[in-house]
């Protein structure tokens, strides 16, 4: 009884009703009390001497309100000094407290690092004035799906509608090569229209920026650099401006520096070095074509005029552009396309996120890896549900001491959950961190694409709002649950049963960890369904051999001629063949034009895909060549026209006939020529693995017009590291001015896969992750249930029982809770396959392979994390056992 009286004594120190309210609460009546005395001295009634107190004293409502702050300060010290409490308990039991730390920051980082890479890909405003206000423009038509590139010459027409647009600006990404002959490097940029930074509404951090005037033929040819260039190239320096640069070997005047975490409005490219549009010609003599009005290539981002909305602006537009369509459409065009484009219509949608084309690439990823990451904050919420459920039942006896001295159950209820707050909010804290780290190593992921890209995962409030959503969340949803089942028996229960030797009547533990089970079975699924997309992707026949071959980008203007390049590189030692082509497989860059059979007019839509190619192209990328011939040294700009078709184009324009010697009409980098097939060569997966071999035209080379772009393919024959420096060396000494990057086709090809390996790799992340936490949740309930049935061991062993019934026994208790997360599972995991069925490779949703492995996996992980406490319960002795209590 002593001990249960100082157990009492603390417990109500602990708990004592707050003195602050009680005191407010007194004085407000005494106050009260004296005042309507005095009065009713004075002859006034009762009733009018309480209103004139109430009134002295500023009114009911002022009183209310009075009493609320008292309270509300009385409720922080109370929330304050329950806080206090909780870090006391969470530092009597480190190992708890770590493991549920742990698996909130596992939980929460994963979600917010998926969360931070949406948000900067999708919802981050550009950092300009009032992003809010800009617009994106897209043209479409009835027969063409909307385009998001306008032309030159197009861009120009809508800035000019001055009471329309306070801005309006083009622009694209564009690689320079910056430096001294001997000293070139490849810098990220972009090409700009002149209201570029008008329209953004951006101040230079020294100098100016480009206007209007830069961007007209003839202007002096000027640039600026970002922030981030101007420090780590010239340290901040203030006299660069005015300084020159080289861009492409021309001299190029540097006027100013644009502010600080502006980057570009093409969100995940950095443009270091940004020149207006009109000195492209100058810069890249080949591209000048771009600026004529049949070229869509520029995004455009515009502000509407002040007071304009953007469905105002729209209506306006639409009104406006028949007539100013007539200048900026092609001349050349056929009058049906030219109506065409004269009556297609403008969409306005809101820009101020910027503009990239990893949004349509990477949405349906992201959402995906959002779900999963769901799936594992649900995991982690049940785990740790499940621990604070036993704990809760280890507490009974004390949560009943504080009810029976009087402390109601909302009380303990409110003291429990500020205990999982605390718990959530330090999660929190540590997941915004890991968040930080996984959010890089995703970029990473993404980097590895054909395109280098970068986002700025800085955290702001869309991130900070998230994180907190998420900790509160999970605070509701592991903590509820235990409180009440803490509470829910009053003190009689807990005061009068040793809580050791109780067996729970809730069954919500096991529920709990089933759920584990189910959840990690569904990410085990889809982990495995990614994993064989990857394999078959990497696995897969493309029509060419990207193994031991190595490819070099080649300047333009260029120095040599690209066979006498390719002449030079066969001489190298390892070399077994080189050629040259316009465009490699996989690359990203394609080139089209119409082209059919002779006697058939050319019609206005591309039709093929065409590809300029030198001798030994075929030999050296392996692709078979089914009948006829290849192209050889004779086939020259003056040799009659030749091309080689591909089965896909045979197929279509020479069904059941053989198409050598058939003659093409086509129009080859706009001009018109006659073509002989003089080849059939094997289909190719030139864009992309998910898109059938399109119909495909190889032409020489050296008929090409003009200095077309030009890459080397090398074929090595064994070690590609010596192969690539001595390439690397002889194109040096004929190219003195150009930087040389010798790289490898197959890393190009495995840059098409980016996607696919970034689900792969996290996907199996998760589901490992989801494993672990669903293994801990059912070592945690058996190893709490033997505890708790250490006196019913010990018994079955006094009496007899062999120790490896008792290992049966527990290891049953853990199959049936395995069984039924599998049974609930696997239904829910064949139906959220077909969520993900778009982003699968020659794969079922239902493949029973994934099925089956995530199956065994789980069952022998589980199994495995089941067989301590049953090796546990087994050793126990049954002496020990009947003294425990």
């Amino acid at each position: 009884m002593t001990l249960l009286h100082r157990i009492l004594s603390v417990t109500r120190r602990l708990i004592r009703p707050n003195r602050a309210e009680r005191e407010l609460d007194d004085e407000l009546q005494g106050f009260i009390d004296v005042s309507v005395t005095d009065k009713m001295r004075d002859g006034i009634p009762a009733a009018e001497a309480r209103r004139l107190a109430l009134l002295e004293l500023g009114g009911v409502e002022q009183a209310k309100e009075r009493v609320r702050t008292y309270q509300y300060g009385a409720w922080l010290d109370e929330a304050g000094r329950d806080a206090k409490y909780a870090w006391r308990m969470f530092a009597r039991q480190p190992g708890f407290t770590a493991v549920v730390v742990l698996t909130l920051t596992l939980g929460i980082g994963a979600n917010t690092a998926v969360f931070s890479l949406i948000d900067a890909l999708m919802l981050r405003w550009l950092p300009v004035r009032s992003p809010h206000e800009l617009v994106q423009l897209s043209i479409s038509s009835d027969e063409n799906d909307a385009s998001v590139s306008l032309s030159y010459p197009i861009v120009g027409a809508l800035a000019a509608q001055g009471e329309i647009f306070a801005g309006v600006t083009g622009f694209n990404t564009a690689t320079f090569d910056v430096g001294t002959p001997g000293a070139v490097a490849k810098v990220p940029g972009a090409l700009v229209t002149g209201a570029y930074y008008e329209t953004l509404d951006l101040d230079p951090v020294i100098g100016r920026l480009l206007t209007p005037a830069d961007d007209r033929p003839g202007a002096p040819l000027v640039a600026v650099l970002s922030y981030g260039y101007w420090v780590r190239q010239f340290a901040r320096r203030p006299d660069i401006v005015g300084q020159s640069i080289l861009l492409n070997g021309v001299v190029v005047d540097i006027v100013g520096v644009s502010p600080r975490g502006f980057v570009g409005a093409e969100v995940g490219a950095i443009a270091d070095v940004t020149v207006p549009v009109a000195a492209l010609p100058r810069l890249d003599p080949p591209m000048k074509a771009l600026l004529g009005p049949g070229n869509f290539w520029l995004r455009v981002l515009a502000r509407p005029r002040t007071g304009l909305s953007a469905a105002d602006a729209e209506a306006r537009f639409a009104t406006a552009w028949p007539r100013i369509s007539e200048p900026v459409i092609p001349a050349h065009w056929p009058a049906s396309r030219r109506k065409e484009l004269a009556d297609a219509s403008f969409r306005f949608s809101p820009g101020g996120t910027g503009w990239t084309f990893l949004r349509e690439r990477y949405a349906t990823p992201l959402f995906v890896l959002m779900g999963v990451a769901a799936l594992v904050m649900l995991i982690a919420c049940a785990n740790v549900a499940s621990l604070l459920l036993a704990r809760a039942s280890a507490r009974r006896r004390e949560i009943g001491v504080r009810l029976a001295i009087g402390a109601g159950r909302g009380r303990v209820v409110r003291q429990l959950m500020i205990e999982s707050t605390l718990l959530s909010s330090t999660g929190a804290l540590l997941g915004l961190g890991f968040a930080w780290l996984s959010g890089r190593v995703l970029v990473g992921m993404i980097s590895t694409g054909p395109i280098p890209v970068e986002f700025d995962l800085t955290p702001n409030w869309h991130m900070l709002g998230f994180t907190t959503a998420v900790a509160v969340a999970t605070a509701v949803a592991f903590g509820v649950a235990p409180a009440l089942y803490a509470t829910a028996d009053g003190p009689a229960p807990a005061l009068r049963v040793d809580t050791r030797t109780t067996a729970s009547r809730s069954r919500l533990l096991p529920s709990l960890v089933s759920a584990q089970v189910a959840l990690s079975l569904v990410l085990l699924v889809g982990a495995g369904l990614f994993s064989r997309t990857l394999h078959n992707l990497q696995t897969f026949d493309s029509g060419f051999t990207a193994a031991d071959v190595l490819v070099v980008d080649l300047p333009s203007p260029r120095a040599a001629a690209p066979q006498e390049l390719v002449e030079a590189i066969q001489g190298i030692p390892g070399v077994v063949s080189a050629s040259v082509s316009t465009h490699t497989p996989l690359s990203g860059s394609t080139w089209s034009d119409p082209v059919v059979p002779a006697g058939q007019p050319i019609p206005d839509r591309d039709t093929a895909l065409f590809v300029g190619v030198g001798p030994g192209f075929f030999e050296t990328m392996r692709i078979p060549l089914l009948s006829g011939r290849s192209f050889t040294i004779q086939d020259s700009a003056h040799s009659p026209g030749i091309a080689v078709v591909n089965e896909r184009f045979a197929q279509r324009f020479f069904p059941k006939q053989n198409p050598i010697g058939q003659r093409l009409s086509a129009s080859v980098m706009g001009q018109k020529r006659d073509l002989t097939i003089v080849g059939l060569a094997r289909n190719v997966n030139a864009t992309s693995f998910r898109v059938a071999p399109p119909s495909t035209v190889y032409v020489a080379h050296a008929q090409l017009p003009g200095e077309p772009g030009a890459i080397l393919e090398i074929r090595a024959g064994g070690p590609t590291g010596p192969v690539a420096s001595a390439v690397r060396e002889r194109l040096r000494s004929k190219l003195p001015s150009a930087p040389i990057e010798v790289r490898l086709l197959s890393a190009q090809v495995d840059a098409t896969m980016v996607q696919e390996r970034m689900m792969a790799t996290l996907s199996a992340a998760f589901g490992l992750l989801a494993l672990v936490l669903a293994c801990i949740g059912l070592y945690g309930l058996l190893a709490y249930g033997v505890a708790r049935r250490v006196k019913e061991m010990g018994i079955r062993l006094a009496l007899g029982a062999q120790r490896r019934r008792v290992t049966a026994l527990v290891l049953w208790s853990a199959a049936r809770l395995v069984l039924v997360g599998i049974a609930v599972g696997l239904p829910v995991a064949w139906t959220a396959s077909r969520w993900i069925e778009s982003l699968l490779f020659n794969l079922n949703p239902r493949d029973p392979a994934a099925a089956a492995f995530a199956v065994v996996a789980l069952a022998a992980t589980a199994l495995l994390a089941a067989y301590l406490p049953a090796r546990r319960a087994a050793r126990v002795d049954p002496l020990v056992a009947l003294r425990h209590e």
